[in-house]
């Protein structure tokens, strides 16, 4: 199911990659990253996939599929665009990672950015997290931000916390 109408979107190559093992994927695509649910490929330039190792990875997948669909229209723009979505792969635009920009895997957004945790941005992002249950560690994470079309964009927001206290607490 595609989330974006565009026709230039390779609709195609998204369904022939959810049907592809993930031993030709790891020959065929670069590996971005990897959580403890989720792998991240960059299929070109334009879009990365992230695919589910498990049934949590299913779940947050399914989760920024519906954040993302369901959210206000206003507040799309602090979320990376989802263009596509089978259960347990989702395809992203891609963005450039606050990771690969600042070299750090590890820290908040607040300690490496001009974000502050009292602006407008992030009030409304807090405001967002709290409605979905997002976990909010994974939000102020730097590893869950990136720069699409030069705006700062959640790259990473699948994780609720009733989700992390079921599997990972």
């Amino acid at each position: 199911m595609d989330t974006i109408k565009d026709l230039n979107i390779p609709i195609e190559l998204f369904e022939k990659i959810y049907l592809t093992d993930h031993h030709t994927l790891k020959k065929d695509y670069k590996f971005l990253g990897q959580g403890a649910s989720r792998i991240v490929y960059a299929i070109n330039d334009a879009y990365v996939v992230k695919l589910s190792k498990n049934r949590t990875g299913k779940y947050q997948c399914r989760t920024e599929y519906y954040i993302y669909n369901n959210i206000d229209e206003k507040y799309k723009k602090y979320f990376c665009p989802i263009v596509w979505y089978k259960e347990g792969m989702i395809v992203m635009k891609r963005a450039e990672t606050f990771s690969e920009i600042l070299g750090l895997r590890h820290g908040s957004i607040f300690e490496y950015t001009s974000i502050k945790r009292n602006s407008e941005f992030f009030k409304t992002l807090k405001k967002i997290a709290n409605h979905y249950d997002l976990l909010y560690p994974d939000i102020k994470a730097i590893s869950s931000w990136g720069i699409l079309e030069q705006k700062p964009v959640l790259i990473d927001y699948g994780c609720t916390n009733s989700l992390y206290d079921k599997y990972f607490d």
